[in-house]
């Protein structure tokens, strides 16, 4: 009997001979991953507003043409289309939250084409901005309420994938952060001379914001 009782105190079951603790350099190690990998969200959704916003920029490019509007008057016009940004946002993540759902196990693609749809509409108004087609002078408030409408089309659209499972970016706070930085290139647009130069270089950044837009949804992917 004794010799039984200490065989089985000297002889570990396979549970316990399993088990394993792990190393705190393993902690560390997923710690750093994920602190990296929220470092690398942060940073692509703070890309993903800025360029989707800039069309506000191009928006407010000729708003000082006219001298009887005033700065203050146009600095009012540009928070009218900095407001419409972060409301057809919210809309858009309205809309999306009803339906998106379903769709959430094609997340990575979903993403991809919205990104794709925002990016296309983007190139295709690079040219406009280049030839001076799309410059808007605001008489009336019925005009800056269709520009409002106009301009949040693909901010209407990015709120379709706001949901957790696609791309919520900042989350709730994701209008209010719309429309600040709307509200920059807002004032970015009308506090800089009206030319020729300002087109060209409207039409570039506006080319690399759809890029960035793009590139976007690729790095959902990856």
């Amino acid at each position: 009997m004794c010799a039984l009782r200490a065989n089985v105190w000297a002889s570990p079951t396979p549970i316990a001979r399993s088990a394993h603790i792990p190393r705190s350099g393993t902690f560390c190690k997923a710690a750093h991953c994920d602190r990296r990998e929220h470092t690398l969200t942060n940073e692509v959704s703070i890309t993903f507003v800025i360029a989707l916003t800039f069309c506000v920029c191009v928006a407010s490019t000729a708003f000082n043409l006219e001298q009887k509007n005033g700065w203050w008057r146009n600095a009012l016009f540009v928070c009218a289309l900095a407001a419409g940004q972060g409301l057809m946002y919210w809309l858009g993540s309205l809309l999306g939250g009803t339906f998106m759902h379903m769709f959430e196990g094609y997340a990575k693609i979903i993403v991809l084409i919205i990104c794709f749809m925002i990016a296309f509409r983007m190139v295709m108004d690079t040219l406009k901005i280049k030839s001076g087609k799309n410059l808007f002078l605001i008489d009336k408030p019925k005009q800056l309420i269709i520009l409002s409408i106009a301009l949040g089309v693909n901010a209407l659209i990015s709120g379709l994938i706001a949901d957790e499972a696609f791309l919520p970016l900042f989350g709730k706070i994701t209008p209010l952060l719309i429309i600040c930085t709307s509200l920059i290139w807002g004032l970015i647009g009308i506090g800089t001379k009206f030319s020729q130069t300002k087109l060209l270089i409207n039409s570039l950044l506006n080319f690399a914001a759809a890029l960035a837009i793009l590139a976007t949804g690729f790095v959902v992917i990856i």
